[in-house]
């Protein structure tokens, strides 16, 4: 073929070229929006102007936003993509969503903080379609993506986590809680299907449903004091059940401190109530009391802080007949005033004193006024006996503030309604019966009745029984602690709530014992809803 034909191939190719370089590449969403709303600005529309015009309105928003890294990190992978306007503006989601956000006041939570009204109103600009210049519309739907993604992070993480961090607010606050994370952020990201998604975060708890039907209920148009009141610890309740809290397993033990009482539960069901005494509340003016001793290092300035703190465990081991290692608060406090007015007083309580983890054996030689209280040099421990002060069992689990559940020889505090009368640890009204529900073999309950000086249910064991307690009557005869391993273990909450439903799905209200109620509500400020 002559090359003059080669020419003529190429000349078509070439204007091919051209006219496609020549010609914009139009995004999907402007195709999309065109598509959608038939205004030509969209054919208009210019990538590169609109990703400077996102960047820019990243910046001005960044005051408003919560989750400005996650934001900034996910967009910029994105290229600054509309994601969220791309796949639920045309499907209506974005209306939906809108509507769940003006309902968190079902929550409790004040729609305020979600920016339902700015993205209804970007909304409405951009459906409205009066758009004459392609400019015109960069900024609106830049800030309605801004707005709508970090929205979905706000109600999300609220809903699932809550708006509080109880642990930077509470100092006796030690059950492990999830709080929003990564996971969070790529779950929200990726959505799907908003409604579904939506629909997913919403709390499914059974309690918490309760606290939402009630706050529904109420009517607020007309509110005195006690209705505030009480509408208010509906929904600083329902806060605490949107903290995400260690699972629960099918059985687990749950006390609650304000209602004084502990519960063993069992595939969703109460097997059985028992009545607790836990930790004093701390005195009034508490923190400028503190401030104060901070200053002053004077051990009668320290206020004490008995109250029960708040966590998760597992209960691993019963000890029976327990000794007592008298802590030094408790020996500073209590103990040496005790023997200065009762010399008697240690021999009289079974209390044995240490030096230096040595044995006083002769401690009515000790000069107790001479002591300085505030560097205690001894240590006290109480023997096991019908006089200890943790009864006759003491039920063991890790936890970093050196409490547990325990018997008590003093059943007095258990006719009140008021039992916030302990050091901090929590006193069980029947630890038998919760011994043998935690053991669970008829022998080992035997075993363990015949230890702390009770008869025995099976008849056969009666002359061991007997034979036992003539050990036990025998001159020079010391009481021995004894540990029960139990497995397998069983999960412990000891929680704070002061408005749960009961069994029967009636709410039952408690008193405020430790005043956490004012602090959430005060921490909760401009979350809660009007």
């Amino acid at each position: 073929m002559p090359k003059k034909s080669f020419r003529f191939l190429y000349i078509p190719l070439i204007v091919l070229l051209l006219f496609t370089l020549s010609c914009k590449q139009q995004p999907i969403i402007a195709t999309k929006f065109y598509e959608h709303y038939q205004n030509k600005v969209y054919k208009d529309f210019d990538t590169t102007a609109y990703y400077a015009e996102f960047k820019h309105q990243l910046t001005l928003l960044k005051p408003d936003l919560h989750y400005v890294p996650a934001l900034t990190i996910y967009y910029n992978n994105q290229s600054f993509e509309p994601y969220f306007v791309n796949r639920f503006l045309f499907n209506k989601q974005l209306r939906a969503l809108i509507q769940y956000l003006k309902s968190s006041k079902e929550h409790g939570l004040n729609p305020d903080l979600f920016k339902a009204e700015k993205i209804e109103r970007d909304l409405d600009t951009i459906e409205a379609n009066h758009f004459k210049n392609i400019a015109d519309v960069y900024p609106i739907l830049a800030r309605l993506e801004i707005e709508t993604a970090n929205s979905l992070l706000v109600y999300s993480s609220a809903l699932q986590y809550g708006v509080v961090n109880p642990r930077n607010l509470y100092r006796r606050y030690d059950m492990p809680i999830k709080r929003s994370d990564t996971t969070m952020f790529q779950k929200a990201f990726q959505v799907q299907d908003l409604k579904q998604y939506l629909d997913q975060v919403q709390p499914k708890n059974e309690a918490y449903l309760a606290l939402k039907k009630e706050l529904a209920s109420i009517n607020t148009n007309v509110l005195d004091s006690a209705k505030m009141g009480r509408i208010n610890i509906l929904k600083i309740n329902m806060e605490r059940l949107r903290w995400q809290i260690p699972a629960k397993e099918t059985r687990y033990l749950w006390v609650n401190i304000p209602a004084f009482n502990l519960q063993w539960v069992e595939d969703k069901k109460v097997i059985f109530n028992m009545k607790v005494c836990v930790g004093q509340p701390k005195p009034a003016g508490y923190d400028t009391l503190l401030l104060r001793w901070l200053k002053t290092k004077n051990i009668d300035d320290k206020p004490q802080n008995h109250e029960t703190t708040i966590l998760s465990s597992r209960i691993n081991t019963i000890q029976l007949n327990p000794t007592w290692n008298i802590p030094t608060s408790i020996a500073q406090n209590e103990i040496y005033y005790s023997v200065i007015r009762n010399p008697n007083y240690l021999a009289d309580n079974n209390i044995r004193v240490y030096y230096k983890d040595r044995l006083v054996t002769d401690p009515d030689t000790i000069n107790w006024r001479h002591i300085q209280r505030q560097k205690m040099p001894y240590k006290f421990k109480q023997d096991a006996s019908e006089l200890n002060a943790l009864g006759k069992f003491k039920f063991i689990f890790d936890n970093e503030s050196s409490i547990y559940l325990h018997d008590t020889p003093n059943k007095k505090a258990f006719f009140s309604s008021w039992r916030a009368v302990s050091h901090g640890c929590v006193r069980v009204d029947d630890p038998l019966k919760l011994t043998e529900a935690l053991v669970n073999d008829t022998s080992t309950v035997d075993n363990i009745r015949m230890e702390v000086g009770l008869k025995p249910i099976n008849p056969k064991d009666t002359t061991r029984y007997k034979a036992i307690q003539a050990r036990r009557s025998a001159p020079g005869f010391e009481l021995k602690s004894k540990y029960i391993s139990l497995k397998p273990d069983m999960q412990l909450f000891i929680d704070y709530y002061t408005c749960l439903p009961d069994e029967a799905g009636k709410l039952i209200y408690y008193n405020d014992v430790y005043h956490m109620d004012d602090k959430l509500l005060k921490a909760m400020g401009k979350f809660l809803s009007k």
